[in-house]
């Protein structure tokens, strides 16, 4: 079974609100598509996993640690009985050639190493055994899921970390005969000691780049018509509530400015200045935690995830035409 949830990192979240509020420049464009390109690969690979089926086993999905002095990212861990198998998930496609430790593509050298970069994670996670109850080995895996990725590798000890699109459900398979029993249960939760939130920080922007107004949430139209209660999009006739509109100008500036709290003002400027003031505020009490009380008091949102942001806090409008949650 899968014991967290898959969900985009902070950067893409980030990029992906900057594109719908500015115009990217070139460097931005690239580290979005590539963000995208490394989302789309771990939903490739956890609807592989889907397929095969993972009742019986324990897997970490989308996992943060903090193992001593060392920060470590990984997108998935198989935690069985008696081992640890992290999977370093790739969506490369092209022709790749692997030789005296370096990558290219298409005879152009590329900077990233994900075989390293697997074997530096295992070898930072062989240090919890110390702390732990019984003995684990640790088995890492760069799994490349893209069906359109060919690889050309050096020698046999290299190839036997990585598995391809081809054989990815073979690869599961036989993971999946492995049942979790307790000693895995055990394991799960020592790690669970060593989760810490995504500590990566997100590029500064300044406001004047930042496009205000309401858009729509499925085109990303900003020719909307307001009434009481809803928005109307001019260009696909897509619907939103203004609660909702109001939730996700918040999240929005959230993303934008993480190390500014929200005040209603900001709010107010996000959606140039469309919504009245106080109907702002009523949905920021509602929706966020109050931090500084006084003329400009200052709000933190418990997540950037709108959908949990919106189900945690009760959303539940008779005036959506729309299941949001």
């Amino acid at each position: 079974m899968f014991l967290t949830d898959r969900k985009k990192t902070k950067e893409l979240n980030f990029h992906e609100v900057l594109e719908r509020r500015a115009e990217l420049e070139e460097g931005e464009k690239r580290r979005l598509k590539m963000l995208r390109q490394g989302f789309e690969g771990e939903q490739t690979y956890d609807r592989l996993w889907d397929e095969v089926g993972h009742e019986q086993l324990l897997i970490f999905r989308d996992l943060w640690l903090k193992v001593e002095n060392a920060t470590l990212q990984i997108d998935a861990l198989i935690v069985g009985e008696d081992r640890l198998i992290v999977n370093e998930i790739k969506n490369y496609s092209g022709m790749y050639q692997y030789g005296n430790g370096s990558w290219s593509v298409n005879g152009f050298q590329i900077s990233e190493d994900p075989l390293a970069q697997a074997s530096r994670t295992a070898g930072k996670l062989i240090r919890l055994k110390y702390g732990g109850s019984h003995p684990f080995d640790v088995d890492r895996k760069v799994a490349f899921v893209n069906p359109n990725f060919n690889l050309t590798i050096d020698s046999d000890e290299n190839e036997k970390h990585i598995v391809t699109r081809s054989m990815m459900k073979y690869y599961m398979r036989d993971i999946a005969r492995r049942h979790a029993g307790p000693n895995a249960a055990a394991l799960s939760n020592t790690i669970r000691n060593f989760i810490i939130d995504d500590p990566m920080a997100t590029p500064e922007v300044e406001a004047g780049r930042i496009r205000t107004g309401l858009y729509c949430g499925r085109c990303g139209s900003y020719k909307l018509t307001l009434d009481r209660y809803r928005s109307h999009c001019g260009s696909c006739g897509h619907q939103e509530t203004i609660e909702y509109q109001i939730v996700k100008a918040i999240v929005d500036y959230a993303l934008l400015f993480p190390e500014q709290p929200i005040e209603k003002r900001s709010v107010v400027w996000l959606t140039g200045n469309q919504l009245n003031p106080r109907r702002i505020e009523f949905n920021m009490n509602k929706y966020c935690r109050l931090v500084r009380r006084g003329r400009h008091s200052a709000y933190v949102i418990d997540t950037t995830d709108i959908t949990e942001l919106l189900k945690v806090k009760g959303y539940n409008s008779k005036y959506e035409k729309r299941k949001i949650i």
